[in-house]
């Protein structure tokens, strides 16, 4: 069984480094961002609040790990992405079992992101999950990238969604 894991991370780990994407481009939020091949990838009429929402399609039936990825833009009155952030951070304790990993900034394309890596228990079940979130400000809005894995398997896929956090940009 051992070999079987070892395997199955080592096929993960290569398959995201040589991973292919297709830009997504949203002219009404003004930002794109690179979308894996083969996710599934649009708006969730259950989620209104979220502008896009992609999602791995599983390699089998077996591939339970639902790796996911949304963006959500938000007005705010607060034009410092210090304060913002740190409001964000604020509601994020409402979630089971809640902890607060790393945090930190960085640049893409020009704009400054604060990030956080947090992990939680899953409301569907005793699932633990990890979400690395990326907050940036631009024109009164928040726009907040969410990333969200298994927390087993975050190691493995983080370099896929630094990849991911990394090709966004603003179009203005």
């Amino acid at each position: 069984m051992r070999k079987f894991i070892f395997i199955f991370f080592t096929i993960c780990i290569l398959k995201a480094k040589s991973q292919s994407f297709v830009v997504y481009k949203d002219i009404v939020n003004q930002f794109s961002i690179n979308i894996p091949v083969g996710w599934k990838y649009g708006i969730n009429k259950n989620y209104p609040a979220l502008i896009l929402l992609a999602q791995r399609t599983p390699l089998s039936p077996a591939d339970t790990v639902r790796d996911n990825f949304n963006m959500n833009v938000i007005a705010t009155p607060k034009k410092n992405l210090d304060k913002t952030f740190a409001d964000f951070i604020k509601y994020l304790p409402d979630a089971k079992k809640y902890k607060l990993i790393d945090t930190g900034s960085k640049t893409f394309n020009g704009t400054k992101f604060m990030w956080l890596i947090e992990t939680h228990e899953s409301d569907i079940g005793a699932i633990q999950l990890h979400n690395y979130d990326f907050v940036a400000l631009k024109n009164g809005k928040a726009y907040i990238l969410t990333m969200v894995t298994f927390s087993y398997y975050f190691d493995i896929i983080k370099p896929l969604f630094d990849k991911i956090a990394n090709s966004f940009s603003f179009l203005y």
